[in-house]
């Protein structure tokens, strides 16, 4: 689905991303980990459009992304979260949901004042879809609630709900643990799990949680120092000698 080839990005004289090459499959859940400053959300941020790389080429369902704006990479369906969660916060948890599906007939100054029934019928239907998703991952009593009155797990869930939205193939998850509880953090595996299996996405997630990555994650790659260092089953990783190094500095 997703291939990376001799990717490379530099700032400053620093290279971050340093001829990396990887490829994600169809229906997997891929992990990507590595050491701080490994160059992994520079990745994520050349993958979904944010930089722009210096060498290289990314290609998705065999076409290529990497000189695209950042704004036409969800039309392709590849969706993408943040460590940081970035709601808006002065809207409430459903009109959050609301606002993601692209191409909505309301965005038309023209279809607003002349195909209001076809744009009200389209508002139902995504309104149907938000409260489907808030159902589905167990926040549909949040759905009034300003999303800047969430907690940080329920951020991470709205922001997570926002990407089902828009209908992706590929999501990429920038450490959806971080900063939610373990029973959260299960839930959200649960939820992974289902829309891999029951509808045929694939997740592509930096994390620095082992243990998640370990339950959840097959294949895992690992970056170090802007390269991909190694590749394989959890086990695979595990026992390789080389990231051990890359952890725990020899």
């Amino acid at each position: 689905m997703l291939t990376v080839q001799n990717l490379e990005k530099s700032f400053g004289g620093i290279r971050a991303v340093d001829g990396c090459s990887f490829e994600v499959e169809d229906e997997t859940i891929t992990g990507l980990i590595g050491p701080n400053g490994a160059g992994k959300t520079t990745v994520f941020n050349l993958i979904s459009g944010f930089y722009q790389p210096d060498g290289g080429k990314i290609l998705f369902r065999e076409n290529r992304i990497d000189d695209l704006p950042p704004y036409r990479i969800p039309h392709l369906r590849l969706a993408r979260t943040f460590q940081i969660t970035r709601e808006l916060q002065k809207m409430t948890v459903i009109d959050n949901l609301m606002v993601a599906p692209l191409d909505q007939m309301g965005e038309s100054l023209w279809n607003s004042w002349f195909r209001i029934p076809s744009v009200k019928n389209q508002e139902r239907k995504i309104k149907e879809k938000a409260l489907d998703v808030l159902d589905f991952l167990e926040i549909e009593d949040l759905k009034d609630e300003y999303a800047g009155n969430l907690s940080g797990g329920q951020k991470k869930l709205l922001e997570f709900g926002r990407t089902m939205m828009t209908d992706p193939e590929l999501i990429l998850l920038d450490e959806p643990g971080a900063g939610i509880n373990p029973t959260l953090m299960k839930k959200l595996n649960g939820y992974i799990e289902t829309l891999r299996s029951e509808e045929s996405m694939t997740f592509f997630l930096i994390e620095h949680d082992m243990d998640l990555v370990m339950q959840l994650c097959d294949p895992i790659i690992v970056m170090s120092e802007g390269k991909k260092l190694a590749e394989g089953s959890a086990r695979e990783i595990q026992e390789n000698e080389k990231v051990l190094e890359a952890y725990l500095g020899g």
